[in-house]
């Protein structure tokens, strides 16, 4: 059996009913005295260093039982954690005669199970302030929690958060160093001075880890003494945001001599990154309303606008109009009534710019219109009657290819377009020319084209004319260039599309736009 014990590398001993080791692996065990080993000695004074048999023997229960045991204990011949095994010898009656004593050293597994065990605790306190700060938690007490949190889970009596504040610092959360400070009746000044000193602003590292400030061989600022005033000896340092341009500071310090690991400086710097994402969150919120109260006040200033165009620019202008028709109507020399037709035509030129552009204001800041299910078709044909008149005045021959119906989503305010392109039409075909409208299929929704026999549009113009207050090259047609925008966006709105393809005969203008159709169709 000793040649058997000999080959184990724990320490197994063999006790009686004395308490007595009978046997053992001795040479297996430098921590025990070679005098210590001699004869017989007591299990409790050669094993556990004691006097008296061990408080609640475990041996005596296994003697009384006949039972195994096990059981982990901080071994004092090398202050190591063991796990202890006891195993009854039985004799021939059925008796325990002996128990073998197995020791086993566990430190390293306990050391891993402990180190998991802090990094599963570390990474649910990251997980639970992460989830607040995406929350939209306060940002004091996000801070608040933050320290207390790192200060249970590293088992230090100090944690604070250190905002800059151009040359200096102040703390706006913090643990431990409240009390330390109010015990000590110190004055906020010198408060101050003690929050303010990190060993990051010393070091010039990112974390910064000291594991015996007294030690430190740096040129410490004046808030070295006052850290060893309040006993501090070892500390921890990580940036909140970014290097270049950090929100300020967390720090840990402890009155233990402390070796941080580099997993308590990942936790630590996790919960500084939260903490920096949750800053910049707020940041991104503030930004957000101050750019939403800007375009408030800019929709406010378009109301204004508005106002000012429909009031106090149209009133006057309806009223030039008035008297001009009727000086049209009672003067009968004709070089005056040559010079009012131009300051009539003139005036309604006015008119309709300031009614286009109350228009389009009203229409950019239209965020949402209500649209109806219904057929377009009779839309159109109510256009086409209102401009009919024209069209027979220049002696266009008109076509309209529209079966219907054309069920779709629509608005009222479509009108605008159809009137818009086939106004532009009849004003820009010549005499005894021919418009036409054409309504087609496509695929979910409906496109509708207007043709004309004008003189067409240059390509390089095409995309300009749909833009506000711009207009292609018409020769002596003038035009506020504020219909074809209107149009556009309307049909935005719509959740269409607008556009101008060149006449496949040589000459004139295609326009078209689509529409959603509706989904019983």
């Amino acid at each position: 059996m000793k040649k058997t014990l000999s080959s184990v590398q724990d320490l197994i001993v063999v006790i009686d009913r004395d308490m007595r080791i009978v046997t053992s692996n001795w040479k297996n065990c430098d921590s025990i005295p070679a005098n210590e080993k001699i004869g017989n000695p007591l299990c409790y004074s050669c094993l556990m260093k004691q006097s008296k048999p061990c408080e609640s023997c475990r041996l005596l229960e296994v003697f009384a039982t006949g039972k195994c045991c096990r059981f982990e204990i901080e071994d004092p011949l090398d202050n190591k954690t063991k796990l202890i095994e006891l195993s009854p010898l039985f004799d021939d009656d059925g008796n325990v005669s002996m128990v073998v004593r197995h020791a086993k050293d566990i430190s390293e597994c306990k050391s891993i199970e402990n180190t998991l065990k802090m990094r599963e605790k570390q990474q649910a306190v990251v997980a639970k302030l992460g989830q607040e700060g995406l929350a939209g938690a306060d940002l004091d007490k996000l801070m608040k929690e933050s320290v207390r949190l790192v200060t249970e889970t590293l088992d230090v009596e100090y944690c604070r958060i250190m905002k800059n504040k151009g040359d200096c610092a102040v703390m706006v959360a913090g643990v431990g160093w409240e009390e330390e400070n109010n015990s000590k009746n110190e004055n906020e000044n010198s408060k101050n001075d003690i929050v303010c000193y990190t060993l990051y602003s010393d070091r010039n590292e990112d974390p910064a880890i000291s594991e015996d400030i007294s030690q430190e061989k740096y040129n410490f600022t004046s808030g070295l003494p006052l850290l060893k005033e309040n006993g501090i000896v070892s500390g921890m340092d990580v940036t909140i945001g970014s290097r270049d341009d950090p929100y300020g500071v967390m720090n840990v310090h402890t009155t233990q001599r402390r070796v941080f690991t580099k997993d308590d400086m990942h936790f630590m710097q996790s919960v500084a990154n939260v903490l920096a994402e949750a800053l910049s969150r707020k940041e991104a919120e503030e930004n957000l309303k101050s750019y939403a109260k800007r375009l408030e006040d800019a929709n406010h200033l378009k109301v204004l606008f508005t106002d000012i165009l429909t009031h106090d620019l149209l009133n006057p202008a309806n009223i030039i109009r008035g008297f001009t028709e009727e000086m049209i109507i009672v003067e009968d020399e004709q070089s005056k009534q040559t010079l009012l037709d131009k300051i009539h035509k003139n005036n309604e030129r006015m008119i309709y710019m300031i009614e286009s552009a109350s228009k389009f204001i009203k229409l950019e800041s239209v965020d949402d219109i209500k649209f109806e299910e219904q057929d377009f078709l009779p839309i159109l044909e109510k256009v086409v009657r209102n401009l009919n008149s024209e069209m027979t005045k220049k002696g266009i021959n008109f076509d309209m290819k529209a079966m219907g119906p054309y069920p779709s989503f629509v608005n009222p305010i479509m009108e605008e377009v159809f009137l818009n392109l086939l106004s532009n039409a009849i004003k820009f075909t010549p005499p005894n020319g021919r418009i036409s409208i054409a309504i087609s299929d496509a695929m979910d929704k409906w496109k509708i084209q207007v043709t004309d026999t004008g003189p067409g549009i240059n390509n390089d113009e095409k995309e300009m004319i749909f833009e506000r207050f711009r207009r292609a090259d018409k020769g002596s047609i003038k035009g506020s260039g504020l219909g074809l925008a209107i149009a556009k966006r309307i049909v935005e709105l719509h959740g269409g599309e607008i556009g101008v393809e060149n006449n496949p005969i040589g000459r004139g203008s295609v326009f078209w736009f689509t529409i959603r159709k509706a989904p019983c169709f």
